[in-house]
């Protein structure tokens, strides 16, 4: 009693691990096809995720440079704000200028459609091909006995 017990667990368990592999193989295809299409045959899919990404920042703690008007003096220490946040931004921009978000966030997608992949296809083939060993071997002892 207790080994058939044991011998169902452990069948549940292949077939778990099995189906959870096969769902990270699916997971990885898709995501993989849907990179392939957009980068081949609907590359203005991702436009307006790279038109998000180029969007200047804000400048941070300078809220009161919004108030400010033409008769309005600023401080020597908000005037070091601002010179301090127009330098970020100059160096923000020559960085951004080196990076495509569109190419960027492609990779990022690919890496992990790329990980689900080279992680269920070993967990999917390895639990599949034990459940058919384990499937095989009462049939042949039947068939010999």
């Amino acid at each position: 009693m207790e080994r058939n017990r044991n011998l169902t667990v452990r069948t549940v368990y292949l077939y778990v691990a099995t189906l959870v592999g096969l769902g990270l193989i699916i997971a990885g295809g898709v995501q993989s096809f849907e990179l392939l299409l957009k980068a081949t045959v609907l590359p203005q899919a991702d436009a307006e995720e790279g038109l998000w990404a180029k969007q200047p920042p804000m400048p941070y703690a300078l809220d009161r440079v919004k108030e400010l008007d033409e008769s309005s003096e600023i401080s020597d220490e908000e005037l070091a704000m601002v010179r301090s946040w127009l330098q970020d931004y100059e160096n923000w921009s020559e960085q951004r200028a080196d990076i495509d978000p569109v190419v960027a966030q492609r990779q990022r997608r690919a890496a992990t459609a790329l990980s689900l992949l080279f992680v269920g296809i070993p967990v999917y083939l390895y639990h599949w091909l034990t459940i058919r060993r384990e499937l095989k071997g009462p049939k042949e002892a039947d068939a010999q006995a």
